[in-house]
């Protein structure tokens, strides 16, 4: 059982801390998020009921640490993407302004619709997995993150002036 718990954190720690990163904006804490997550799993394991894929499961888990988090303190706006490696500096500064303004829009979504978009976007869930994780149905993360992208679009667009 402690082999197959290494080998989750292993292959689960890069796609958890991403999904907490880009709901804290804030590189430490998702740290910090992540390992208050593997550590509630490992509590937690013998209370898993296989009702879904431990994916899932950990997903769920490091959503509550992220509102456990948000009920204590106040939320900060997701921290930009890395500028590219070896671009113009000309391209390097607008690309860097436009994950900006990017992960700007992204914070202004209400909680469930950035976190559907995050799930689904960025870490590639599949829609009924994404609707597993926020509690909802297959159709209903379909249509979230349907209407994430179009708020998503509009809120990029007014930050750009457009």
């Amino acid at each position: 059982m402690a082999d197959r718990l290494e080998e989750l954190y292993t292959e689960l720690h890069g796609p958890i801390y991403r999904f907490l990163a880009a709901l804290t904006g804030d590189p430490d804490l998702a740290e910090e998020l992540t390992q208050e997550t593997f550590l509630q799993a490992i509590l937690s394991l013998p209370r898993f009921r296989r009702e879904s894929s431990l994916t899932t499961w950990l997903y769920a888990i490091a959503r509550n640490q992220y509102r456990k988090h948000l009920a204590r303190k106040a939320r900060k706006p997701p921290a930009a993407a890395p500028s590219l490696p070896c671009a113009p500096p000309d391209q390097a500064v607008e690309a860097r302004e436009e994950r900006l303004r990017l992960a700007r829009a992204l914070a202004t979504l209400p909680g469930a619709y950035r976190e559907a978009l995050i799930l689904r976007e960025y870490e590639g869930l599949h829609y009924a997995e994404v609707g597993q994780v926020l509690g909802g149905s297959e159709t209903w993360a379909r249509v979230t993150c349907f209407r994430a992208r179009r708020m998503l679009k509009e809120a990029y667009l007014r930050l750009e002036g457009g």
